[in-house]
Order: C-alpha cells, then sequence, then structure tokens
C-alpha cells in the first residue's frame, strides 16, 4: 500500500456526493502466500510478472484499503482468492471462506474445468464456506491467454450447480482479443443462454479497458438479460459511457480489484494498450510506469470517478448512479438461492 500523501478533497469534491451510505465491491483478492505454491512474478512463469502486488493480502488489509479509499462510507467487498495456477486451490478456498466470515465480506470461491474437482465436492464447499458462487480460474499466468475458450474454463460440471443454486459467476474472460474477440462473445452466449439462472458477471467489463475494445463488445450483451459487467479497474469514461449506452445501467456492477486498485496513480490508454501510471513507490510490473511529483489519487477512487463521469454523459438519473455502487450488486447477491445464502453469510459476521 502507497505512503504518499492523498488529497482527501478530490474525493470529497468529486466523489462522495455520487455514492451511497454503503459501497460494494463486487471484484476484490484476498491471499496468503503461504498457500502459493511459488510467487507468480518471481516463478519464472511465462506472464508472471504481468502483474506484481503484495505477496501478502489477508482480508483485513482488503477492510483497510477500503476503508482508505471510501473514509465516509461502509465498505463491503465480494472477495475471492488468487486464482492462477501459483496458488494451492484447497488452501485458497479455505482462507477466501475464513475471509467471508469477516464483517462486510461476501465470499466467492475459485472453480473451473482444470482443477478437476468433482462436482459433489464442489457443493460441499460451497456449503462449508458459505460461497455466494465462483470465480472462475485461471489456467494461465499473468497476460499467456494462448488461445484459451471460455468453453474450456469451465463447463456442465460447474455451471449446472451454478444453475441449480442460482450462484454468481465470475469470469475473467479469456484471449487477447477479450470480448471484443467473437469467440469470446460465443461463449459468453452459450454461458448465458445454456444456464440462464446463472448471474454472469464479466469482470473488468469484459477486460475492456479502451474504447475500441468496448465499441466492438458491447453489442453482443443487449439480450442477456443474466450477463452483468464489473467494473474493476476500468478507469476511461468513454468505454463506459459505452456500457451505459448499450445496456440497462442495473447491470453494471461498481468493482475495484483490490490490491491493485489501491495503488495511487491511473490506468490510461497508450497507443492500442493500456499502460498503469502509479507513483514511484509502486512496485515494478508490465505496463506500469512510476512517476515522480505527479498529483494522483488511489485508483479505486478513479474507477469510482469514472462510473460518476460515465453515468452523468449518459444521462443517467443520480439515483441510477448510486445504485451502480451498492444497490445493483446486492440485487445480484441476493437472488443467490432466492436469498438464504445472503442472510447466512451475513449472520456469520465477524465484529
Amino acid at each position: 500500500m502507497t505512503g504518499m500523501h492523498v488529497d482527501p478533497a478530490f474525493y470529497q469534491e468529486r466523489i462522495a456526493p455520487f455514492l451511497p451510505p454503503r459501497v460494494l465491491d463486487f471484484h476484490a483478492h484476498v491471499w496468503r502466500k503461504s498457500d502459493w505454491h511459488a510467487v507468480p512474478w518471481k516463478s519464472g512463469a511465462r506472464g508472471g510478472t504481468y502483474m506484481v502486488a503484495d505477496e501478502d493480502y489477508p482480508v483485513e488489509r482488503l477492510s483497510e484499503d477500503g476503508r482508505r479509499c471510501f473514509p465516509d462510507r461502509e465498505y463491503r467487498a465480494v472477495c475471492f482468492g488468487y486464482p492462477t495456477p501459483s496458488a494451492d486451490n484447497e488452501k485458497d478456498t479455505k482462507y477466501a471462506a475464513y475471509a467471508g466470515a469477516t464483517h462486510g465480506m461476501y465470499p466467492l470461491m475459485i472453480v473451473g474445468s482444470p482443477l478437476g474437482v468433482p462436482a459433489d465436492v464442489i457443493r460441499q464447499r460451497l456449503e462449508a464456506g458459505r460461497f455466494l458462487g465462483f470465480k472462475v480460474y485461471l489456467p494461465w499466468h499473468g497476460d499467456d491467454y494462448g488461445r484459451t475458450t471460455i468453453q474450456e474454463m469451465l463447463g456442465p460440471n460447474e455451471m449446472d450447480i451454478a444453475q441449480d443454486l442460482g450462484l454468481v459467476v465470475l469470469l475473467h474472460v479469456p484471449r487477447t482479443g477479450r470480448l471484443a474477440d467473437p469467440e469470446v462473445q460465443e461463449g459468453v452466449r452459450w454461458l448465458s443462454e445454456g444456464w440462464p439462472g446463472a448471474k454472469i458477471v464479466l469482470a473488468h467489463c469484459g477486460r475492456c479497458y479502451m474504447p475500441s475494445e468496448m465499441e466492438r463488445a458491447i453489442g453482443s450483451l443487449r439480450d442477456l438479460s443474466n450477463v452483468y459487467l464489473d467494473s474493476s479497474m476500468v478507469m476511461d469514461e468513454t468505454v463506459l459511457r459505452m456500457v451505459f449506452d448499450g445496456i440497462e445501467s442495473s447491470r453494471v456492477l461498481f468493482a475495484t480489484d483490490f490490491p491493485v486498485a489501491a495503488m495511487v496513480g491511473r490506468r490510461v490508454r497508450v497507443a492500442d494498450h493500456w499502460v498503469d501510471v502509479v507513483t514511484s513507490d509502486a512496485p515494478a510490473s508490465a505496463f506500469r510506469v512510476r512517476a515522480e511529483g505527479i498529483s494522483a489519487t488511489y485508483m479505486a477512487q478513479e474507477i469510482a470517478l469514472a462510473v460518476v463521469t460515465a453515468g452523468r454523459a449518459a444521462g443517467l438519473r443520480e439515483e441510477r448512479i448510486r445504485q451502480v455502487f451498492f444497490e445493483n450488486g446486492m440485487s445480484v447477491l441476493r437472488s443467490v438461492r432466492n436469498g438464504s445464502a445472503v442472510k447466512r453469510v451475513e449472520e456469520a459476521w465477524r465484529a
């Protein structure tokens, strides 16, 4: 976490007036280095240095970062572990369940076909950990996407359970083309139409961080009413304006991607790729440029500002914008197991 000073006036003047009393972050990580086979960015794995972060990020740090970025609001989060081959899945699942017993946390478990976990074991883990759904396992490191398809990431073994229980399925789509790739769009439609009772949430707005990507992607989602977009690490107002123009605002969920969004800086477009411009105390990483002497704020606040700016430009009422930050996500969570799952999680929270 950065130690640099952030001017609180930026948040108070530009963001806070549009937030509800509670903020729900629909995409946040928790992990322990002790539950990893190897530190991803030190392992030598192809793509491993794509996103360097804290080696330990316990739930207490997540709660602290949420309070720091949204100091006058109650912070809640949909949280999950480390979804790549670097993590021991069984240990990671147990820690995510532990994190979910912390006040404000709604846990998901890492699930995916390449893990080979039988359906009965998935059901047992869901019940024992009070999980509200799945964060889909990524069978690669960093940005080594190869030619993976959604159909290879999960299938009936996992999705039949999601359909039966009305679970959240949070998916980081594969392939270098992101949601703009027709094959990825076909995979999303396959999930949506094949298991209409599941709530499919595409992380990072389908990884469309730039307008050129979202322009080719958003039309594929218009008629898929059980597909949602989370805003994690999306800071381009034009991208989010396209989202609000293309689908109902009720299908847009505020999200950060902590711990990454706890950095001070902003994700920007340079030519045909995104670049994270950050303050000098951030760790070195691919597509991350460290700058001296810049005035900046937390990336989580930049995401929030982009949602607000895009929503206003799209003509949304202020109440609709506020719903993106809490009620839209809570509506998704409350639909799991006809509402009983959220109640069970909240009853188990530690103070």
